[in-house]
Protein backbone atom coordinates (compact mmCIF):
# COMPACT_ATOMS: atom_id res chain seq x y z
CA UNK A 1 0.00 0.00 0.00
CA UNK A 2 1.36 3.06 -1.23
CA UNK A 3 -0.36 6.60 -0.16
CA UNK A 4 -0.54 10.33 -0.04
CA UNK A 5 -1.08 12.12 3.18
CA UNK A 6 -2.48 14.60 1.15
CA UNK A 7 -3.57 13.24 -2.37
CA UNK A 8 -5.00 9.88 -1.74
CA UNK A 9 -8.71 9.16 -0.44
CA UNK A 10 -8.23 7.14 2.98
CA UNK A 11 -9.52 3.58 1.98
CA UNK A 12 -12.00 1.65 4.38
CA UNK A 13 -9.78 -1.28 4.41
CA UNK A 14 -5.84 -0.76 4.01
CA UNK A 15 -2.66 -3.08 4.42
CA UNK A 16 0.03 -1.50 5.19
CA UNK A 17 3.05 -3.15 4.44
CA UNK A 18 5.67 -1.48 6.97
CA UNK A 19 5.29 0.32 10.48
CA UNK A 20 5.99 3.56 8.58
CA UNK A 21 2.77 3.14 6.28
CA UNK A 22 1.24 1.87 9.48
CA UNK A 23 1.67 5.61 11.33
CA UNK A 24 0.59 7.08 8.27
CA UNK A 25 -2.70 5.60 7.86
CA UNK A 26 -3.49 6.01 11.47
CA UNK A 27 -2.72 9.90 11.36
CA UNK A 28 -4.93 10.56 8.64
CA UNK A 29 -8.07 8.09 10.55
CA UNK A 30 -7.31 10.45 13.43
CA UNK A 31 -7.56 13.70 11.32
CA UNK A 32 -10.62 12.48 9.92
CA UNK A 33 -12.24 11.25 13.16
CA UNK A 34 -12.29 7.84 11.53
CA UNK A 35 -12.78 4.41 14.17
CA UNK A 36 -10.14 1.75 13.26
CA UNK A 37 -9.95 -1.34 13.90
CA UNK A 38 -6.93 -4.24 12.87
CA UNK A 39 -7.15 -7.44 12.33
CA UNK A 40 -4.28 -10.08 11.77
CA UNK A 41 -5.13 -14.03 11.52
CA UNK A 42 -8.96 -13.01 12.35
CA UNK A 43 -8.78 -15.94 15.56
CA UNK A 44 -10.70 -13.59 18.57
CA UNK A 45 -12.65 -11.60 16.18
CA UNK A 46 -15.46 -13.07 17.71
CA UNK A 47 -14.40 -13.43 21.41
CA UNK A 48 -15.81 -9.70 21.87
CA UNK A 49 -18.95 -7.63 21.78
CA UNK A 50 -19.98 -7.15 18.17
CA UNK A 51 -18.54 -3.91 17.12
CA UNK A 52 -20.24 -1.34 14.77
CA UNK A 53 -18.46 -1.23 11.14
CA UNK A 54 -15.02 0.76 11.81
CA UNK A 55 -14.36 3.48 9.32
CA UNK A 56 -11.01 2.11 8.50
CA UNK A 57 -10.10 -1.74 8.77
CA UNK A 58 -6.75 -2.26 8.97
CA UNK A 59 -4.62 -5.88 8.01
CA UNK A 60 -1.72 -6.00 10.01
CA UNK A 61 -0.35 -9.75 7.67
CA UNK A 62 1.91 -7.63 5.60
CA UNK A 63 3.70 -6.56 8.76
CA UNK A 64 5.18 -9.59 8.96
CA UNK A 65 8.84 -9.58 8.25
CA UNK A 66 11.21 -11.66 11.45
CA UNK A 67 13.25 -8.35 12.04
CA UNK A 68 15.86 -10.11 14.24
CA UNK A 69 16.65 -14.08 15.35
CA UNK A 70 18.82 -15.11 18.16
CA UNK A 71 19.07 -18.08 20.35
CA UNK A 72 16.79 -16.57 23.05
CA UNK A 73 14.62 -14.30 21.44
CA UNK A 74 12.66 -13.26 18.02
CA UNK A 75 11.68 -9.86 16.41
CA UNK A 76 8.83 -9.56 14.10
CA UNK A 77 6.11 -7.74 12.68
CA UNK A 78 2.55 -7.93 14.51
CA UNK A 79 1.47 -9.52 11.08
CA UNK A 80 4.02 -12.69 10.90
CA UNK A 81 1.71 -15.50 11.57
CA UNK A 82 3.04 -17.43 14.67
CA UNK A 83 2.81 -21.02 13.02
CA UNK A 84 6.17 -18.98 10.95
CA UNK A 85 7.69 -18.02 14.10
CA UNK A 86 7.36 -21.52 15.17
CA UNK A 87 8.83 -23.06 12.16
CA UNK A 88 11.88 -20.38 12.03
CA UNK A 89 12.76 -20.99 15.55
CA UNK A 90 12.41 -24.84 15.42
CA UNK A 91 15.44 -24.30 13.31
CA UNK A 92 17.96 -24.14 15.65
CA UNK A 93 15.69 -26.34 18.09
CA UNK A 94 14.01 -23.70 19.61
CA UNK A 95 10.56 -22.73 20.62
CA UNK A 96 8.14 -19.47 21.81
CA UNK A 97 8.68 -19.94 25.70
CA UNK A 98 5.28 -18.88 26.17
CA UNK A 99 2.32 -21.34 25.49
CA UNK A 100 -0.44 -20.39 23.14
CA UNK A 101 -4.03 -21.70 22.13
CA UNK A 102 -2.90 -24.47 19.46
CA UNK A 103 -6.64 -24.31 17.74
CA UNK A 104 -6.03 -20.47 16.71
CA UNK A 105 -2.44 -21.12 15.67
CA UNK A 106 -3.39 -23.52 13.20
CA UNK A 107 -6.26 -21.18 12.02
CA UNK A 108 -3.45 -18.30 10.87
CA UNK A 109 -3.40 -16.44 14.77
CA UNK A 110 -0.32 -13.42 14.52
CA UNK A 111 2.20 -12.32 16.60
CA UNK A 112 0.58 -9.17 17.26
CA UNK A 113 -2.78 -10.26 17.91
CA UNK A 114 -1.38 -12.87 20.89
CA UNK A 115 -0.38 -10.86 22.75
CA UNK A 116 -3.11 -7.55 22.06
CA UNK A 117 -5.57 -10.42 23.24
CA UNK A 118 -3.07 -11.64 26.12
CA UNK A 119 -3.87 -15.63 24.85
CA UNK A 120 -2.60 -18.42 26.87
CA UNK A 121 -2.31 -22.13 26.44
CA UNK A 122 -2.16 -25.40 28.34
CA UNK A 123 0.81 -25.06 29.48
CA UNK A 124 0.91 -22.23 31.93
CA UNK A 125 2.10 -24.01 35.15
CA UNK A 126 6.28 -24.32 34.27
CA UNK A 127 5.96 -21.63 31.53
CA UNK A 128 5.05 -17.63 31.85
CA UNK A 129 2.23 -16.15 30.46
CA UNK A 130 2.74 -13.90 27.43
CA UNK A 131 2.92 -10.82 29.18
CA UNK A 132 6.20 -12.07 30.89
CA UNK A 133 7.56 -13.01 27.33
CA UNK A 134 7.07 -9.80 25.75
CA UNK A 135 10.22 -8.17 25.75
CA UNK A 136 9.76 -5.11 23.82
CA UNK A 137 7.19 -3.70 21.43
CA UNK A 138 6.97 -1.08 18.88
CA UNK A 139 3.28 0.69 18.34
CA UNK A 140 1.55 3.09 16.58
CA UNK A 141 -0.49 5.21 18.87
CA UNK A 142 -4.38 6.86 17.86
CA UNK A 143 -2.85 9.64 16.47
CA UNK A 144 0.01 8.02 14.29
CA UNK A 145 3.05 8.67 16.51
CA UNK A 146 5.13 5.39 16.20
CA UNK A 147 6.91 4.51 19.68
CA UNK A 148 8.38 2.19 21.71
CA UNK A 149 8.22 3.51 25.49
CA UNK A 150 5.25 4.51 27.27
CA UNK A 151 6.57 7.90 27.46
CA UNK A 152 6.19 7.94 23.61
CA UNK A 153 2.71 6.83 23.70
CA UNK A 154 1.91 10.02 26.25
CA UNK A 155 4.38 11.82 28.56
CA UNK A 156 1.52 11.30 31.51
CA UNK A 157 2.74 7.54 31.56
CA UNK A 158 6.74 8.02 31.61
CA UNK A 159 7.59 5.54 34.19
CA UNK A 160 4.67 2.97 33.01
CA UNK A 161 6.19 -0.25 30.72
CA UNK A 162 4.59 -0.09 27.36
CA UNK A 163 4.79 -3.85 26.93
CA UNK A 164 2.04 -4.15 30.22
CA UNK A 165 -0.23 -1.39 28.51
CA UNK A 166 -0.86 -2.89 25.17
CA UNK A 167 -0.72 -6.54 26.50
CA UNK A 168 -4.77 -7.67 26.58
CA UNK A 169 -5.65 -4.56 25.57
CA UNK A 170 -7.62 -5.86 22.54
CA UNK A 171 -6.03 -3.21 20.44
CA UNK A 172 -8.06 -0.08 22.45
CA UNK A 173 -5.38 1.69 23.09
CA UNK A 174 -2.73 1.27 20.40
CA UNK A 175 -1.80 -0.58 17.68
CA UNK A 176 1.28 -3.48 17.82
CA UNK A 177 2.96 -2.85 15.03
CA UNK A 178 6.48 -5.17 16.25
CA UNK A 179 7.78 -7.01 19.25
CA UNK A 180 10.27 -9.10 20.84
CA UNK A 181 9.46 -12.18 22.26
CA UNK A 182 11.31 -15.06 24.09
CA UNK A 183 12.55 -18.38 22.83
CA UNK A 184 12.99 -21.23 25.13
CA UNK A 185 14.42 -24.76 24.18
CA UNK A 186 11.90 -27.47 22.03
CA UNK A 187 11.45 -30.16 24.84
CA UNK A 188 13.14 -33.40 23.90
CA UNK A 189 9.69 -35.51 25.07
CA UNK A 190 6.05 -34.92 25.72
CA UNK A 191 3.99 -37.78 27.60
CA UNK A 192 0.51 -37.24 28.18
CA UNK A 193 -1.48 -39.28 31.52
CA UNK A 194 -5.11 -39.56 32.15
CA UNK A 195 -6.71 -39.33 35.52
CA UNK A 196 -10.33 -39.92 36.36
CA UNK A 197 -12.01 -37.52 38.48
CA UNK A 198 -10.32 -34.05 39.52
CA UNK A 199 -9.49 -35.05 43.15
CA UNK A 200 -5.62 -34.76 41.90
CA UNK A 201 -5.64 -31.94 40.55
CA UNK A 202 -4.76 -29.35 43.53
CA UNK A 203 -2.07 -31.96 44.48
CA UNK A 204 -0.51 -32.12 40.91
CA UNK A 205 0.21 -28.06 40.73
CA UNK A 206 2.10 -28.29 43.81
CA UNK A 207 3.92 -31.50 43.67
CA UNK A 208 7.69 -32.20 44.23
CA UNK A 209 7.96 -31.73 40.21
CA UNK A 210 5.72 -29.70 38.81
CA UNK A 211 3.64 -30.91 35.61
CA UNK A 212 3.95 -28.75 32.59
CA UNK A 213 0.04 -28.89 32.40
CA UNK A 214 -2.95 -30.16 34.24
CA UNK A 215 -5.98 -29.60 32.58
CA UNK A 216 -9.31 -30.68 33.30
CA UNK A 217 -11.89 -31.18 30.80
CA UNK A 218 -15.86 -32.12 31.57
CA UNK A 219 -17.60 -33.24 28.26
CA UNK A 220 -21.08 -32.13 28.18
CA UNK A 221 -23.82 -34.63 29.75
CA UNK A 222 -20.11 -36.83 31.10
CA UNK A 223 -17.94 -36.93 34.36
CA UNK A 224 -14.69 -34.48 34.59
CA UNK A 225 -11.28 -35.88 34.39
CA UNK A 226 -7.76 -34.45 34.37
CA UNK A 227 -4.66 -34.75 31.59
CA UNK A 228 -0.93 -34.20 32.57
CA UNK A 229 1.11 -33.12 30.66
CA UNK A 230 5.28 -34.16 31.25
CA UNK A 231 7.98 -32.72 29.21
CA UNK A 232 11.13 -32.14 28.89
CA UNK A 233 15.00 -35.27 28.52
CA UNK A 234 13.04 -38.22 27.93
CA UNK A 235 14.55 -40.31 30.79
CA UNK A 236 12.97 -37.41 33.46
CA UNK A 237 9.71 -38.01 31.99
CA UNK A 238 9.48 -41.46 31.83
CA UNK A 239 10.54 -41.22 35.19
CA UNK A 240 8.10 -39.13 36.43
CA UNK A 241 5.25 -40.83 34.07
CA UNK A 242 5.63 -43.65 36.14
CA UNK A 243 5.50 -41.96 39.41
CA UNK A 244 2.24 -40.31 38.38
CA UNK A 245 0.92 -44.00 37.54
CA UNK A 246 1.79 -45.47 40.64
CA UNK A 247 0.86 -42.45 43.06
CA UNK A 248 -2.61 -41.78 41.46
CA UNK A 249 -5.01 -44.15 41.35
CA UNK A 250 -6.52 -44.67 37.72
CA UNK A 251 -3.76 -42.63 35.94
CA UNK A 252 -2.97 -44.09 32.30
CA UNK A 253 -0.64 -42.66 29.58
CA UNK A 254 -2.41 -41.93 26.87
CA UNK A 255 -1.60 -40.03 24.00
CA UNK A 256 -2.81 -36.30 23.23
CA UNK A 257 -6.38 -35.40 23.44
CA UNK A 258 -8.03 -33.90 20.47
CA UNK A 259 -9.26 -30.66 22.44
CA UNK A 260 -5.95 -30.48 24.26
CA UNK A 261 -5.06 -26.89 23.56
CA UNK A 262 -8.57 -25.78 21.62
CA UNK A 263 -10.97 -23.38 23.44
CA UNK A 264 -14.29 -24.25 24.38
CA UNK A 265 -16.97 -23.56 21.64
CA UNK A 266 -20.72 -24.72 21.81
CA UNK A 267 -23.64 -21.98 21.27
CA UNK A 268 -21.72 -19.51 23.77
CA UNK A 269 -18.70 -19.71 26.06
CA UNK A 270 -18.08 -17.74 29.50
CA UNK A 271 -14.68 -17.43 31.09
CA UNK A 272 -14.50 -18.57 34.74
CA UNK A 273 -12.23 -17.72 36.81
CA UNK A 274 -11.59 -19.81 40.20
CA UNK A 275 -9.38 -20.63 43.31
CA UNK A 276 -7.75 -23.89 42.42
CA UNK A 277 -9.56 -24.80 45.85
CA UNK A 278 -13.29 -24.09 44.35
CA UNK A 279 -12.53 -26.26 41.25
CA UNK A 280 -14.16 -28.86 43.00
CA UNK A 281 -17.75 -26.68 43.78
CA UNK A 282 -17.15 -24.78 40.01
CA UNK A 283 -17.78 -28.78 38.65
CA UNK A 284 -20.55 -29.87 41.20
CA UNK A 285 -22.29 -26.04 40.35
CA UNK A 286 -22.13 -27.14 36.32
CA UNK A 287 -23.28 -30.72 37.03
CA UNK A 288 -26.28 -29.22 38.45
CA UNK A 289 -26.64 -26.39 35.73
CA UNK A 290 -26.48 -28.88 32.77
CA UNK A 291 -29.64 -31.30 34.86
CA UNK A 292 -31.56 -28.04 35.18
CA UNK A 293 -31.82 -26.30 32.36
CA UNK A 294 -31.34 -29.34 29.95
CA UNK A 295 -28.53 -27.71 27.91
CA UNK A 296 -25.07 -29.35 27.10
CA UNK A 297 -22.10 -27.67 29.26
CA UNK A 298 -18.30 -28.17 28.53
CA UNK A 299 -16.00 -27.01 31.27
CA UNK A 300 -12.38 -27.33 30.31
CA UNK A 301 -9.32 -25.32 31.48
CA UNK A 302 -6.49 -25.62 34.17
CA UNK A 303 -5.82 -26.67 37.58
CA UNK A 304 -4.88 -23.09 37.91
CA UNK A 305 -8.37 -22.12 38.20
CA UNK A 306 -8.56 -20.45 34.56
CA UNK A 307 -11.66 -22.50 32.59
CA UNK A 308 -13.61 -21.64 29.54
CA UNK A 309 -17.29 -22.91 29.57
CA UNK A 310 -18.97 -23.54 26.75
CA UNK A 311 -23.54 -23.74 26.66
CA UNK A 312 -24.78 -25.06 24.30
CA UNK A 313 -28.20 -23.25 24.29
CA UNK A 314 -30.57 -24.33 21.25
CA UNK A 315 -29.95 -21.40 18.31
CA UNK A 316 -33.71 -20.25 19.14
CA UNK A 317 -32.99 -19.33 23.05
CA UNK A 318 -29.04 -18.95 23.60
CA UNK A 319 -29.63 -15.72 25.86
CA UNK A 320 -31.74 -17.11 27.80
CA UNK A 321 -29.29 -19.99 29.15
CA UNK A 322 -26.17 -17.93 28.78
CA UNK A 323 -28.03 -15.70 31.13
CA UNK A 324 -29.32 -18.41 33.52
CA UNK A 325 -25.79 -19.57 33.30
CA UNK A 326 -23.89 -16.58 34.58
CA UNK A 327 -26.20 -15.81 36.46
CA UNK A 328 -26.01 -18.58 38.73
CA UNK A 329 -22.17 -18.43 38.47
CA UNK A 330 -22.34 -14.87 39.76
CA UNK A 331 -24.10 -15.69 42.73
CA UNK A 332 -21.11 -17.30 44.83
CA UNK A 333 -19.74 -13.93 44.67
CA UNK A 334 -16.69 -12.21 42.98
CA UNK A 335 -14.21 -13.46 45.70
CA UNK A 336 -15.37 -16.98 44.46
CA UNK A 337 -15.69 -16.99 40.82
CA UNK A 338 -15.68 -14.42 38.32
CA UNK A 339 -17.52 -14.76 35.30
CA UNK A 340 -17.94 -13.14 32.05
CA UNK A 341 -18.87 -14.23 28.17
CA UNK A 342 -16.70 -14.40 25.83
CA UNK A 343 -18.06 -15.62 23.25
CA UNK A 344 -21.97 -16.15 21.54
CA UNK A 345 -24.34 -14.80 18.61
CA UNK A 346 -24.35 -11.08 17.71
CA UNK A 347 -27.59 -10.77 19.99
CA UNK A 348 -26.64 -12.65 23.51
CA UNK A 349 -24.44 -9.49 24.11
CA UNK A 350 -27.38 -7.61 24.33
CA UNK A 351 -29.56 -9.95 26.17
CA UNK A 352 -26.67 -10.76 29.00
CA UNK A 353 -24.76 -8.72 31.57
CA UNK A 354 -21.69 -9.71 29.65
CA UNK A 355 -18.96 -8.25 31.92
CA UNK A 356 -20.41 -8.64 35.51
CA UNK A 357 -18.50 -6.86 38.06
CA UNK A 358 -15.09 -5.19 36.58
CA UNK A 359 -13.48 -4.04 39.46
CA UNK A 360 -10.83 -0.73 38.26
CA UNK A 361 -13.28 -0.53 35.68
CA UNK A 362 -13.08 3.40 36.12
CA UNK A 363 -9.18 2.93 35.85
CA UNK A 364 -9.40 1.06 32.08
CA UNK A 365 -11.78 4.06 31.16
CA UNK A 366 -9.40 7.12 32.54
CA UNK A 367 -6.15 5.00 30.56
CA UNK A 368 -8.35 4.61 27.50
CA UNK A 369 -9.41 8.39 27.22
CA UNK A 370 -5.58 9.69 27.87
CA UNK A 371 -4.37 7.33 25.25
CA UNK A 372 -6.86 7.83 22.84
CA UNK A 373 -8.78 11.14 23.47
CA UNK A 374 -11.39 10.39 20.26
CA UNK A 375 -11.97 6.82 21.37
CA UNK A 376 -11.69 6.04 17.54
CA UNK A 377 -9.29 2.40 18.54
CA UNK A 378 -11.41 -0.45 18.52
CA UNK A 379 -14.08 1.22 20.53
CA UNK A 380 -15.78 -0.88 22.91
CA UNK A 381 -13.77 -3.93 22.09
CA UNK A 382 -11.48 -3.60 25.65
CA UNK A 383 -12.15 -5.22 28.81
CA UNK A 384 -15.37 -4.56 30.48
CA UNK A 385 -15.98 -2.86 26.87
CA UNK A 386 -14.04 -0.11 27.44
Amino acid sequence: MRMSLTTDELPRLASPSSIAELSELMARAHAENRTVAVFGGGTAFDDHPPASTPGLLIDLTSIAEVADHSSDTIRAGAGTRISALNRFAAQSGREILADLPLDRIDAGATLGGMIATLATGPRCLRRPRMAETVLSVTIVAADGTIARTAHGLHPDLDGHDLRRLVTGSWGTRAIIAEAEISLTQRPETQRFVWIPGTEAAADLVIARRVPDAVNIERPPGSPAATVVLIEGETDEVEAEVGHLVDWVPGATPCGEPEWWGSRARLAATIGVSVAPSFIPTLIDAVDRLETTIGYPLQLRGSATGSFELGVGAPESEPGVATRVVLEHLRSFGLHFIAARLIHAPAPVWDEVDAWGPQPGRQGLHELKALVDPRGILAPGRGIAGV
